[in-house]
């Protein structure tokens, strides 16, 4: 009986862990394309596509993706970034909304593209901060405080100056 209630109490916590996560990754979806919608003109519109929309695996790692025009000619580039959700700090702001870790935690990885598709080369680095490409917004201050509100219910206590 008391195995069956622990099991129960159990997978009642995983589900509300899970229901949080997704959470996260719906505000960090909502909020880009909102911000797409609203302030990219057409040209931007163009030359930033969203390869990998926000998400959280099984390993409790954010992933971002997206690629972008460089230039008239067609040249592009892939950027893919991952974090594990228990390394991040701190959830701000100055240019860019942005996850901050204590140390080299995200995974950043740039892909080149010549004019023709041809990839020119792959660069991986590690670094402390995560950008969201959030950035039109001036005053994203409500949806940075539902972000932390989310990390802290999905068990990850974080800083936000807002």
């Amino acid at each position: 009986m008391m195995k069956k209630l622990l099991l129960a109490i159990l997978s009642l916590i995983s589900n509300m862990l899970f229901a949080q996560k997704q959470k996260i990754t719906q505000l960090l979806n909502d909020q880009l394309e909102r911000e797409y919608t609203k302030f990219y003109d057409d040209v931007e519109k163009e030359n930033f596509i969203i390869t990998e929309p926000f998400r959280i695996d099984e390993n409790n790692i954010l992933h971002f993706g997206f690629t972008m025009i460089k230039n008239a000619g067609g040249e592009k580039m892939s950027i893919k970034r991952q974090v594990p959700l228990d390394k991040i700090e701190q959830f701000d702001k100055d240019i860019n909304v942005y996850f901050h870790t204590l140390n080299n935690d995200v995974t950043e990885t740039r892909t080149d593209y010549d004019q023709t598709g041809n990839i020119v080369q792959t660069k991986t680095e590690q670094t402390h901060l995560f950008f969201t490409e959030i950035n039109k917004e001036n005053h994203p201050n409500r949806f940075m405080k539902q972000v932390v509100k989310a990390f802290k219910k999905a068990g990850y206590d974080i800083e936000s100056g807002y």
